[in-house]
């Protein structure tokens, strides 16, 4: 680390004179400190020696390091479960009503649905693409926005295009959630469901998703970095997952799940009409 630093800063010196000349690196060099010019043959040797210097640094064992991560693994622990998540869905929800008052069922209709059946580590991927009917799609926005589950999300392969082209993702995603189907996003504010949705190509390799539209129900998922992918296999574990394939609607599937797995959470769900 203290070698990284010390490289910075000398670094910082050497750019301006390899990308504008010589010149740049006097006048900063003079202005601050009205020293001698620096030459190119000086930073190089400073940078080494720099070097030298940085091999003979030795850093300390962290005397603490073993109880450390027993306290960050009871952390980790404690926030991923139930009754922690609970409190921080609960909490979030109360901001959302104090900050953002009437604003929120402005532009989120059924925000005020009542939180999911779903643990906090139990989740319902709805495979699609760009090629499935609309119909089918906005079926599927409907029947999330009705359930009101977090854990509940529309997942895509990749972009409308190609990555190169963000627009017509931009598009379709506007026109599978929201509200008015002949709203316009690009004139107007348009009403959107309060429904998930995610590019994440690795979902689809893990799960070996191969067509769609497809559900999957898989619970156990503990994710060491909550930012990555939940598709990445070195970033998350789960205990078991049951696939579905064909265009059939939400609510008869969570209740295929049900008969299959006999969640209790699938049933919560699964009365939710």
């Amino acid at each position: 680390m203290c070698r990284l630093f010390i490289e910075i800063i000398l670094a910082s010196l050497l750019i301006p004179v390899l990308v504008r000349g010589e010149p740049a690196l006097h006048s900063v060099v003079e202005r601050r400190e009205s020293s001698p010019p620096v030459s190119i043959p000086e930073v190089t040797a400073a940078l080494e020696k720099a070097g030298r210097l940085a091999e003979q640094l030795t850093l300390p064992a962290n005397r603490d390091e073993a109880g450390m991560t027993e306290l960050a693994g009871r952390v980790n622990d404690y926030y991923r479960s139930t009754e922690f998540q609970g409190r921080l869905r609960g909490e979030t929800e109360r901001l959302s009503r104090e900050l953002f008052g009437a604003a929120t069922t402005r532009f989120y209709p059924d925000s005020t649905v009542p939180g999911g059946g779903l643990d906090h580590d139990e989740r319902l991927y709805i495979f699609i693409s760009s090629a499935m009917p609309l119909s089918t799609l906005r079926n599927y926005a409907d029947s999330m926005a009705r359930l009101g589950d977090p854990n509940i999300t529309l997942v895509m392969r990749g972009f409308v295009g190609g990555m190169t082209q963000i627009r017509p993702t931009i598009r379709f995603i506007a026109s599978v959630l929201q509200r008015d189907p002949v709203c316009d996003p690009e004139e107007g504010e348009c009403a959107m469901l309060p429904v998930g949705l995610a590019v994440d190509p690795l979902l689809f390799r893990r799960y070996a998703i191969d067509r769609v539209p497809a559900v999957v129900y898989t619970w156990g998922v503990k994710a060491e970095d909550a930012g990555l992918s939940e598709g990445d296999t070195k970033n998350t574990g789960i205990a078991e997952s049951h696939t579905i394939f064909g265009d059939a609607g939400l609510e008869y599937l969570i209740e295929q799940f049900q008969r299959e797995t006999g969640s209790r959470t699938m049933t919560e769900l699964s009365k939710r009409k």
